[in-house]
C-alpha cells in the first residue's frame, strides 16, 4: 500500500477526498455486454483524455495537462500562455491528434511564424504516431505522416492535420479548416492572421446542416416549442475553433492586445453594459462570452522537476527581470531596458491598419509609408551606417534615406565570416578575403544609393 502511494505521489491524490471518487462507467446505463461502448464513450469525454492518452496514444500526461486539454476542447477561442519549456508545442500537437481522432472528417490547420515552427509540431505528431501501436491499428492504410515541400500532413482516417508555412499569406489563401492552431502567436503578423488565417474557419464545418438546424430552431421557437436545449458552458463538438498559443511578449505586441481583449470579455461575465464598453457598441448577435478562455501557466505553477531548476535560476540571476517574466513568468512586459527602449523603436515604425496608434506623419501631415528598396533615388541623399563586427555579431550595413523632415531605413545588408566562407565554397563569391568582400559591398551600394556620409565603428 505504501509503495502504491509512493508511485502515485505525482498525482497528488492525498488531497482528494475518497467521497469525491466514483466509477465513471456508472454514468452510462448499458448492459455488461456493451462494455466496449462504455469504454469508447469514456475515452471521448474531455475530462478523461488522460485515460485515452495512456491507453491509445501510449503517453502519460500530468493532471494539469489533462485539465488544459479539457478546457481547450470545451471553448471556441482558448488562449494558452505558458512558461518557456512547458511543452506548449507538444500539447498542441497532442490536441491536434485528439481532434482528428475523435471527430470524424476533421480538418485541423497548424500555422507558425515560420514553416520551421509548424514542423516542430508535426515532428511531435510523428513521434506520437511511431510510439503508439494501438493508435496505428485503429487507422486505415492511408493514415500517417506525410511530408511535402510546402506542407506537412498527418492523416488519421478521414481527418487531416495540416502544418503550413505562413509566409506573406498569399500562397495559403483559400484553405479551409475546422480548427486553427496558431503557435508562437506574438511572431505571427497580425494582418496576415486576420485577413488570411482566421478566414480558414469562417465557414461552418457542415454549413448545410447548420442552416437547417438554425431554421428549425427558429421555427420551433415561433411555435412555442423548446426542442433544442443546449449546455452553454460547453461548445458543440462540431463547432469551428481557433487556438492562440505562445510565450508572453512585450505589452505593445498584438498578442498582448488579444490577451487584454480576451480577459475583458471573460471578466464581463456576459453583462451587456461591460461588453458595450469593450466593443464600443452592442456585441454581435451570436456573441457568447463563455466561448473565450485563457490558460496562463508561469514556471512557479509547474510541478517540481518538470524543468531544470538550476537553468531557470541562472536565467533569473543573469537576464533582465522583464525578459525573465516574459520567458518564465508568462507575463507581458511593458518595455525593454536597453539604451534604445523597445517602445521607442516601435514608435518609429510605419503604421498599418491594425495598429491602434496614430500613423506617423511628415511635416505636411501626410502619413509616412514606404518599403525596402534595392536601388536609391538619384534626387535624394543617403547615409550609410556600418558595423564591422564579424565573429559574435554580424557585419552590417544600414542605408538611411534623408527626407527633409524625417529619415527612412530603406536597405539593410548583413553577413559574417561563416556565411562568407560558405559562399566561397559554393562559388557564389570569388573574393576570399572577408573584409575586402565587405568593402566591395559598400562600394557597390554607393553606386546605387547616392551616399553623402558613412558612419563606421572603429
Amino acid at each position: 500500500m505504501k509503495l502504491k502511494k509512493i508511485n502515485e505521489a505525482w498525482l497528488n491524490l492525498d488531497q482528494v477526498d475518497d467521497k469525491d471518487l466514483f466509477n465513471p462507467m456508472s454514468l452510462v446505463k448499458m448492459s455488461e455486454d456493451d462494455f466496449h461502448y462504455r469504454l469508447l464513450w469514456l475515452m471521448t469525454r474531455p475530462e478523461y483524455f488522460s485515460f485515452l492518452c495512456k491507453q491509445i496514444l501510449n503517453i502519460n500526461i500530468l493532471p494539469s495537462q489533462a485539465l488544459f486539454l479539457c478546457e481547450m476542447w470545451n471553448r471556441k477561442f482558448p488562449m494558452l500562455i505558458a512558461s518557456r519549456g512547458f511543452g506548449k508545442s507538444f500539447m498542441l500537437s497532442l490536441y491536434s491528434i485528439l481532434r482528428a481522432l475523435i471527430l470524424p472528417e476533421r480538418k485541423v490547420v497548424v500555422v507558425g511564424a515560420a514553416f520551421r515552427q509548424s514542423k516542430v509540431l508535426f515532428e511531435y505528431m510523428e513521434t506520437i504516431w511511431n510510439n503508439a501501436p494501438i493508435f496505428r491499428s485503429m487507422c486505415d492504410a492511408n493514415s500517417g505522416p506525410r511530408r511535402d515541400v510546402d506542407r506537412c500532413v498527418m492523416r488519421i482516417n478521414k481527418s487531416r492535420v495540416t502544418c503550413l508555412p505562413l509566409g506573406d499569406g498569399q500562397k495559403i489563401r483559400g484553405q479551409r479548416a475546422n480548427d486553427i492552431i496558431s503557435d508562437e502567436f506574438a511572431s505571427i503578423p497580425r494582418d496576415i492572421f486576420e485577413t488570411v488565417v482566421a478566414g480558414f474557419a469562417a465557414v461552418s464545418s457542415d454549413p448545410i446542416e447548420n442552416v437547417k438546424k438554425i431554421a428549425a430552431k427558429k421555427k420551433a421557437e415561433e411555435l412555442g416549442l423548446d426542442l433544442f436545449k443546449e449546455d452553454e458552458n460547453i461548445i458543440k463538438k462540431n463547432d469551428n475553433q481557433i487556438i492562440l498559443s505562445g510565450t508572453a511578449y512585450y505589452d505593445f505586441n498584438h498578442f498582448a492586445e488579444y490577451w487584454k481583449k480576451w480577459k475583458s470579455i471573460i471578466q464581463s461575465q456576459g453583462k451587456k453594459s461591460r461588453l458595450r464598453d469593450i466593443f464600443g457598441e452592442d456585441p454581435p448577435k451570436d456573441f457568447n462570452w463563455k466561448d473565450y478562455s485563457i490558460i496562463r501557466v508561469p514556471y512557479e505553477l509547474l510541478p517540481e522537476g518538470f524543468m531544470d531548476a538550476s537553468q531557470v535560476a541562472r536565467s533569473k540571476a543573469t537576464v533582465h527581470a522583464g525578459i525573465y517574466q516574459m520567458e518564465f513568468g508568462a507575463c507581458f512586459t511593458r518595455d525593454s531596458q536597453g539604451f534604445f527602449k523597445r517602445t521607442l523603436i516601435e514608435s518609429c515604425v510605419t503604421d498599418d491598419k491594425y495598429n491602434d496608434k496614430p500613423a506617423i506623419k511628415d511635416s505636411k501631415d501626410n502619413p509616412i509609408c514606404f518599403q525596402a528598396q534595392l536601388r536609391g533615388d538619384l534626387n535624394k541623399k543617403y547615409v550609410f551606417g556600418v558595423d564591422p563586427a564579424s565573429e559574435v555579431d554580424n557585419f552590417s550595413i544600414v542605408v538611411i534615406e534623408l527626407n527633409g523632415d524625417h529619415r527612412r531605413i530603406v536597405h539593410v545588408w548583413t553577413t559574417n565570416r561563416e556565411q562568407h566562407k560558405e559562399k566561397v565554397k559554393s562559388g557564389y563569391s570569388t573574393e576570399s578575403d572577408f573584409y575586402a568582400y565587405c568593402a566591395r559591398k559598400i562600394r557597390d551600394l554607393m553606386k546605387i544609393f547616392p551616399c553623402v556620409h558613412i558612419a563606421m565603428d572603429a
